[in-house]
């Protein structure tokens, strides 16, 4: 097989950037060249030995062939003649000791420096995307840390606030309600026996007040004069039931308790008010 062009700059640039391509896909050649019909550079891979022929060009040179072989030792190859015309003087010397731009523009050569290209623009996008990865994962690391702090202290309020619920700044919310509970049934024992199981805590009320002092029937309420509870016989959970009372009576008049009394029996009797009066009140659990 041959392939026959004209002997220039340009169609040298051009078989020689083919020659490159080869190597780089895998496919190196071999070469052989002549200088009308006699050998100047033996078979070798090395394409920069193609300008070896030069120095043998002269004015009566026609033609310079060059024979490529896929492997070292085969016997086929492709031929690509170049033909000198007679009309030009042949200066090759020195116009091949300056790079050749003209052959540097060649589509080949377009196609080589596209590719490379690309292959640059990958190799920067991927360490640019590395990097980017790094500083998401360090944001994201630290957004974490934020974050379980931020539960922490939060964990550590809401123990606080489970703490003081039955507060209401430095009142015991829950003092105040035995206050009024024992207030009630203290001045109305009668009413403390139609609660459940109430009997024998009406009982120990009037026997408490009959044992350490006198009452006063007043429109049918019994008032005590004294206050100090007998402890004597009573378990500890009838005193601190009994201790309640008394702080009731402390915080609040017979007219309060009175109306307390009637809410609680209310509650005894129909339990899911408690639920409606504990919204109505907006009291927080």
């Amino acid at each position: 097989m041959q392939q026959t062009n004209p002997y220039n700059d340009v169609k040298l640039s051009q078989f020689k950037m083919w020659l490159h391509d080869m190597v780089d896909k895998g496919e190196g050649k071999f070469i052989e060249v002549y200088v009308n019909d006699v050998k100047v550079v033996p078979r070798t891979s090395k394409i920069e030995s193609l300008d070896d022929h030069k120095v043998y060009l002269e004015d009566t040179t026609e033609t310079v062939k060059v024979f490529v072989y896929n492997t070292e030792n085969s016997n086929r190859y492709t031929q690509f003649l170049f033909f000198i015309e007679k009309k030009k003087p042949v200066e090759v010397v020195e116009q091949v000791q300056t790079p050749q731009v003209i052959g540097l523009s060649g589509i080949e050569l377009e196609n080589k420096i596209t590719e490379r290209l690309t292959v640059a623009l990958m190799q920067e996008r991927e360490r640019w995307q590395n990097e980017l990865m790094k500083r998401e994962f360090e944001t994201c690391k630290k957004d974490l840390t934020d974050a379980e702090e931020y539960i922490e202290d939060l964990e550590q309020k809401l123990s606080h606030y489970k703490s003081k619920k039955l507060h209401w700044g430095d009142v015991n919310l829950g003092d105040v309600a035995s206050v009024i509970v024992e207030g009630m049934v203290k001045r109305n024992p009668h009413w403390v026996a139609k609660l459940p199981g109430g009997d024998a805590l009406a009982g120990l009320i009037a026997q408490e007040a009959t044992e350490n002092g006198t009452a006063e029937v007043i429109d049918n309420e019994v008032v005590f004069t004294k206050k100090t509870p007998a402890e004597e016989g009573m378990t500890e959970e009838t005193k601190a039931q009994l201790g309640f009372l008394k702080q009731l009576e402390t915080h609040f008049n017979q007219e309060q308790l009175d109306k307390i009394m009637l809410i609680l029996q209310s509650f005894v009797e129909v339990p899911k008010n408690i639920e409606t009066v504990f919204e109505l009140l907006e009291i927080k659990k």
